[in-house]
């Protein structure tokens, strides 16, 4: 990966976590319980595309969990929304009718902290904030790809 596109990508992926940091929880909370879904995944769709169109080395690490579903439920907001790797890309999809391969359950401030890394997954796991279900090996890859980013 050449040196300005890294630092490119740590800049966008900078930039997304101090947006993210500097909204009040209980702000973005009470939105996200208005916002209807859809909107939600055209939202994270467009960040999600940006990061991997902004990295070769993430997009080329998705191969190692290509065609898996990861399902992301937010308790606190009865939300829920899909995670699709599929060829090096990432959908964010609010319905499907697949099972998913992970199922993460968690608050949303669990969430925010994880994509924010101010959180341990490997903490907010055994500390039962986080539920995961499903094929733990996928889990446990894209974690490791998640924690690459940073």
């Amino acid at each position: 990966m050449k040196s300005e596109d890294k630092e490119s990508f740590k800049f966008q992926v900078s930039s997304f976590k101090s947006f993210l940091a500097t909204c009040n929880l209980q702000l973005a909370t009470g939105v996200l319980r208005l916002t209807p879904l859809w909107i939600e995944a055209i939202g994270m769709g467009a960040v999600m595309g940006a990061i991997v169109d902004g990295n070769k080395r993430f997009k080329e690490r998705l191969k190692e969990i290509d065609d898996k579903i990861f399902l992301f439920e937010a308790t606190d907001l009865g939300k829920r929304f899909f995670l699709h790797i599929k060829d090096s890309d990432i959908k964010i999809i609010p319905h499907i009718a697949k099972t998913p391969d992970v199922v993460m359950k968690g608050e949303t401030k669990v969430f925010f902290g994880l994509l924010l890394g101010k959180e341990d997954p490997d903490t907010v796991f055994f500390s039962r904030r986080l539920e995961i279900s499903g094929d733990t090996a996928a889990a446990i890859h894209f974690k490791n790809i998640l924690n690459s980013m940073g």
